[in-house]
């Protein structure tokens, strides 16, 4: 059995360039896609993981959504996303109208499949998908295993035992029972612009952070052996900023 090498990030943000928008922040979503698709063909990844709010608003433009889609495209890479707060899985969401659910290699978990299932790799990818604002678990009760390997996404603010009460006012709120209970071999997270290792030490459980802010990626190694994540710096290919 070879191992499987996987590319997590999140939160990108990808938008617009709107009239009172700083430069740096209209180009920071785009940029950091590219950056995290050229990072990942570097690296030699199976399956590149985007786990909530790859794009910033429901009122992202069809030119900017198109770019993303063509950067997705072009890197020839199976890629999974998760919808998260901002980019919730609406009936006419932004996946849709990038014409995301078109491209073979694509999974958008809550829109176009429950699960992302890759026979070759024996790997299978769940995630609780955003609907909207309203209250969610970002975890819940995982499939059954059905697979050598199973990653787990999910949105969230995660919050120990210790801080679980004072810390109610938190929205999508994760606690390390949920963590425990997921029964991942990894769980990739999204919600928190920093990279770090979160929940009990028994679980592999990350936040990627913003490649804007984190300037790097989660590089997870599932082998025989064990399971290995290191932070890999963000790098682009020779013409690939856009």
């Amino acid at each position: 059995m070879r191992a499987v090498r996987l590319v997590h990030s999140s939160d990108l943000h990808v938008e617009d360039a709107g009239p009172h928008a700083p430069p740096r922040q209209a180009a920071a979503g785009i940029a950091g896609l590219a950056a995290v698709l050229d990072t990942a063909r570097a690296v030699q990844a199976d399956v590149v993981l985007l786990a909530g709010d790859t794009f910033d608003h429901a009122r992202v433009g069809d030119a900017m959504l198109s770019r993303a889609t063509a950067l997705i495209a072009a890197a020839s890479l199976p890629v999974v996303l998760l919808p998260g707060n901002h980019d919730a899985a609406l009936p006419d969401c932004l996946f849709r109208r990038a014409g995301l659910l078109g491209l073979p290699q694509v999974t958008v978990l809550g829109v176009n499949a429950g699960t992302a299932l890759f026979d070759d790799l024996d790997l299978e990818i769940w995630g609780r998908a955003h609907h909207g604002a309203d209250a969610l678990d970002p975890l819940g009760p995982p499939p059954p295993r059905r697979t050598r390997w199973q990653v787990a996404m999910a949105h969230g603010h995660y919050v120990p035992a210790e801080e679980w009460r004072w810390q109610s006012h938190r929205a999508w709120r994760i606690a390390d029972e949920a963590l425990r209970a997921a029964r991942a071999d990894y769980v990739a997270l999204g919600h928190w612009d920093r990279a770090v290792r979160v929940g009990p030490p028994e679980v592999e459980a990350h936040y990627s952070g913003s490649p804007d802010l984190a300037g790097t990626v989660q590089l997870v190694t599932l082998a025989p052996e064990g399971v290995a994540v290191r932070r890999e710096r963000l790098r682009i290919a020779e013409g690939g900023c856009p």
